[in-house]
């Protein structure tokens, strides 16, 4: 593919057709990442030794992404045409995505584009995780409920390699990263959502060192598939740990044992819902189900995190795919639709619009690439420890940048699902608004994505529980952490002419911050009610800096950059204000008008 040009249209290829323009799915803002925001040499040498060909691995990197590209544009069309085409129940007790999504994942399969994180000795591609997000973004673009499918494939096959015996990854890894086999993740039960200590499931050990489970999950996305990764409570110890994540097993489940019969999983029914129609959402019922433990006995909780974490970075990628498929609906139909003599786009109102919903866009990207390269900073040098051949004292550097950029990680993840998800959700309202009557019909591409977008701020934690997870962090000292790190990349820029002022804003704004959650923590009620308006304010901070520091590589990005730290810092200083004024009796006062209106008793 051409690089892009750096005018006002230029993340827009021409059709193939020589029709209307369009985006192009391997856009500006990913390709800059690619070639010019991510260290690769100090990346790939980390993972693969002094003898990495840097350059090699960089173009097999572009060639996968293009071809994602290019086969996502091509899904895109089928999928909004059949977007209101349903799951279905399999007479062997699955369940299936329409034929429309079938089609495109056989598709992706011939290609070698599933399971894209898996090494290489299993058939996959040991993809970085910025490169696999990028992916996941391209197919969520064009089907969400497709990303659904290949996420939660990935997802589960990276679980498998990190905690099953060689013998499960030889078995079943090769599977998945030819297409085989899809999985899914079983955690939710009807008494325990959030709360992962409720779970009743039971993991029984048989003599011959299989597990037999028995059970109800529910919401099970890609439910209907072959392989299952459950979280279900150790049966020798289930009454004394019922109650916490203690006792909780990590669990491979197939759906079939090896001579094809049934093995003991069933899904019950399917959801009906608002969107990702596409999508198999089942209950799923376990009766003597036999599987293999992942990892060891009674720690499954921590295992299930790595995926459940792995998933709200691909739930924002998710979300970023149907910000991008939003805003360029909005800006086609904008710069065509005449009223009052002049296109929509040019009317001051839209044009603002427009230019947030633009702005808001980049900022997730930032937010969610910076994380991205965070985890793939933490995979590296572990990669570069297990190998070994480093020096003591080099050894010892490493392990502190490790546990440094992990710290980042562990709140930056949830920050990443909030942030990407409660955007998408304004976005594509604010994409129907333009369309104005159009916008909520069934002509219209845009009421879908809308509601393809609520589910994004309740699936893998809802925005609720994503704050509060990141105050958590913020409290354990990982604010401290990542603020020295924008604090650094801020005063670089004190020499640039461009930055200099709006970085020195982003830098007063962290005192801000930092003051603010001192009030917070002198009440944890009132802390955990204001949750989300701390993590808002973190969220644009670290975002203002990475747009700032991608303003520094590329300078057409500065109005980017400019826009978002204009606007986002007073939104900053305006909650840290209202955290502070209204801290003395809030609480209180909520509950007691609650009361007023709806008695409890």
């Amino acid at each position: 593919m051409p690089e892009p040009d750096t005018g006002p249209d230029a993340a827009y290829a021409t059709n193939r057709d020589g029709g209307v323009n369009v985006p192009d799915f391997f856009g500006p803002g990913m390709r800059l990442y690619l070639d010019r925001m991510t260290d690769w040499e100090r990346l790939l040498r980390l993972r693969q030794g002094e003898d990495a060909d840097v350059e090699a691995e960089v173009g097999a990197y572009r060639t996968i992404l293009e071809t994602a590209a290019s086969l996502a544009e091509s899904f895109q069309a089928e999928a909004r045409e059949h977007w209101a085409d349903e799951a279905v129940l399999t007479p062997d007790g699955g369940a299936t995505s329409p034929p429309h999504i079938r089609r495109a994942y056989d598709k992706l399969a011939e290609a070698g584009l599933v399971s894209l994180g898996v090494s290489e000795q299993y058939g996959g591609y040991g993809l970085p995780a910025i490169l696999a997000g990028i992916y996941l973004e391209m197919i969520s673009r064009a089907d969400p409920s497709l990303m659904m499918v290949v996420g939660l494939q990935a997802g589960a096959a990276n679980d498998i390699e990190k905690y099953g015996n060689e013998e499960v990854k030889q078995k079943w890894l090769p599977r998945f990263t030819s297409g085989e086999v899809e999985g899914c993740m079983d955690l939710t039960e009807p008494q325990a959502g959030s709360d992962l200590g409720a779970i009743t499931t039971r993991a029984t050990e048989l003599p011959d060192g299989s597990v037999r489970v028995d059970g109800q999950k529910i919401f099970i996305s890609n439910g209907g598939c072959e392989v299952h990764l459950v979280l279900a409570r150790d049966h020798a110890t289930f009454d004394e740990s019922k109650g916490t994540t203690n006792g909780l097993s990590l669990l491979l489940v197939p759906r079939h044992r090896d001579d094809g019969a049934s093995n003991g999983v069933r899904v019950a029914r399917l959801e009906r819902k608002l969107g990702i129609h596409g999508s198999a959402t089942c209950e799923v019922v376990f009766e003597g189900a036999i599987g293999v433990r992942l990892g060891e006995k009674g720690k499954g909780f921590r295992a299930m995190l790595d995926l459940m974490n792995n998933a709200r970075l691909g739930v924002a990628s998710q979300a970023l795919g149907l910000c991008d498929a939003a805003l360029w609906d909005a800006i086609t139909y904008a710069r065509q639709r005449q009223q009052f003599g002049r296109p929509v786009a040019e009317q001051p109102l839209v044009l603002t619009m427009l230019a947030k919903m633009a702005v808001n866009t980049e900022a997730v990207r930032a937010l969610l690439y910076r994380t991205y390269g965070l985890v793939d900073s933490v995979a590296a040098g572990e990669a570069a420890l297990r190998r070994g051949g480093l020096s003591d004292s080099d050894a010892v550097q490493l392990q502190k940048d490790i546990e440094r950029d992990h710290t980042r990680v562990r709140l930056l993840t949830p920050l990443c699902k909030y942030f990407a998800t409660e955007i998408c959700s304004d976005l594509t309202r604010d994409a129907m608004q333009v369309f104005g009557g159009v916008g909520f019909t069934m002509d219209a591409d845009v009421g879908k994505l809308h509601a393809d977008s609520l589910i994004m701020t309740i699936y893998e934690g809802t925005s609720e529980i994503q704050a509060s997870f990141a105050l958590r962090e913020m409290g354990k000292g990982a604010l401290a952490v990542v603020f020295g790190e924008v604090r650094s990349e801020l005063a670089e820029m004190a020499g640039d002419a461009a930055r200099a002022e709006l970085a020195e804003r982003v830098r007063e704004v962290t005192l801000e911050v930092e003051k603010t959650l001192q009030v917070l923590y002198s009440d944890m009620n009132y802390a955990l009610l204001r949750a989300k308006l701390m993590a808002e304010m973190v969220i644009d901070v670290i975002a203002a800096t990475e747009l700032l520091k991608q303003a520094g590589v590329d300078p057409s990005r500065v109005d980017i950059a400019q826009a978002f730290v204009r606007r986002r810092m007073l939104d900053v200083e305006h909650k840290a204000r209202r955290i502070v004024v209204n801290a003395e009796g809030r609480f209180a006062r909520d509950f007691r008008l609650l009361e007023s209106i709806a008695p409890s008793s």
